[in-house]
This record gives C-alpha cells, sequence and structure tokens, in this order.
C-alpha cells in the first residue's frame, strides 16, 4: 500500500488523518514541523504528502518550496481552514497539487488523495 506523509502541527489533525488513511490500509508516517517531515520524506520517500499550511518554524508554504525542490514527483497536498483562500491559491502555485480544507471528513479525505496517489504514482514511472 501507499505511504502518506503527514506534516502537521496539531496532533489531533494529524491523529485524525492517520486513522482515516490507516481504515483502508495505508501506511503513514507524521510530522509535526516542516523541518522534520522534510527529513522524513527523505528517509521514507512517500507516495503523497498531506501539509498543514500554517505551522511555526517553517510554514506550509516554505515547507513546499523545499520538498518540490527535491520531490518534484510527490504530490502534495495541503490542508488549511476556511478563510486561508489566497494562502491555498499560492501554495497551488509553488507546487501543491491540491487542498483540502480543515476540518476534514472521511469521505473528503480519501476522494481527494486517491486520485493524486495514482497521478504521483505515474509520474513516478
Amino acid at each position: 500500500m501507499p505511504t502518506i506523509l503527514i506534516i502537521d502541527d496539531n496532533p489531533e489533525d494529524q491523529n485524525n488523518m492517520a486513522e482515516i488513511l490507516k481504515s483502508v490500509g495505508y501506511d503513514t508516517v507524521a510530522a509535526g514541523m516542516g523541518p522534520e517531515g522534510i527529513k522524513l520524506c527523505r528517509e521514507h520517500k512517500p507516495d503523497l504528502i498531506t501539509m498543514d499550511l500554517v505551522m511555526p518554524d517553517m510554514n506550509g508554504i516554505e515547507a513546499l518550496r523545499e520538498l518540490k525542490k527535491e520531490f518534484p514527483d510527490i504530490p502534495v497536498i495541503m490542508c488549511s481552514a476556511a478563510g486561508l483562500e489566497q494562502v491555498v491559491a499560492l501554495a497551488l502555485r509553488v507546487g501543491a497539487t491540491g487542498y483540502i480544507v480543515k476540518p476534514y471528513d472521511r469521505e473528503t479525505v480519501l476522494k481527494n488523495l486517491k486520485g493524486h496517489i495514482a497521478a504521483g504514482k505515474n509520474l513516478a514511472g
């Protein structure tokens, strides 16, 4: 099964995402901040990344820029609260492949991620 890296500084959101993904058989790896997420991406080479936009130290946009330099073919889905449309638009320009608005539910997460995981595997060849 695909491995998904979850980068989110909110433990509740991180656990919620992991539970949703594990319920359908995905493997997950989690990081609480951008630098840790970049390190785990190097170690685990995930099939997809979900990442919070607002985090301390390195925000989601900064982490996305770093990840895309090193891993241009790994799809990144940004997660944000409603009302951050301008930041989401910037993330899409920087290289995010999609976004999910928090709070999210199981159906929304799975629907959004399945297509991106398949697309990422096709890109990686």
